[in-house]
């Protein structure tokens, strides 16, 4: 069974996308974990699923170079985000490689996007 892990904030509209489609889509095979905190993937290891919205995209895409990822700017440890985890979880050799689809932010059309996960996840 693939786990697919959601991340966003549920309290910010353009940043919810993710949790409230994995609340309304049904992947047979799949079972969707909504992720409140990046360290939530780090008990996870071998090949990582995972639905989130990312800034740029215009479509549904699936993101697998970890090296791509931008880094935020960390002050403090509370400041680590998705892609600093998952770069240092390839560093130390505990995930072999990720697949991350990047739903456009912004984007609330949510059947069309439900579409679109669906279609990404025949194909992976």
């Amino acid at each position: 069974m693939k786990k697919i892990y959601c991340f966003g904030n549920e309290y910010v509209s353009n940043d919810n996308i993710a949790i409230k489609l994995a609340q309304q889509i049904k992947l047979s095979k799949s079972e969707f974990i909504i992720a409140h905190s990046p360290t939530e993937i780090l008990n996870a290891d071998g090949l990582i699923y995972i639905l989130d919205v990312v800034k740029g995209l215009d479509e549904v895409t699936i993101l697998e170079n970890i090296d791509d990822l931008q880094l935020s700017h960390s002050v403090t440890c509370h400041d680590l985000d998705l892609g600093f985890y998952l770069k240092l979880m390839k560093e130390t050799g505990k995930i072999e490689a990720v697949k991350i689809i990047g739903l456009p932010y912004g984007e609330a059309d949510l059947e069309k996007l439900e579409k679109a996960v669906e279609k990404i996840f025949k194909i992976i």
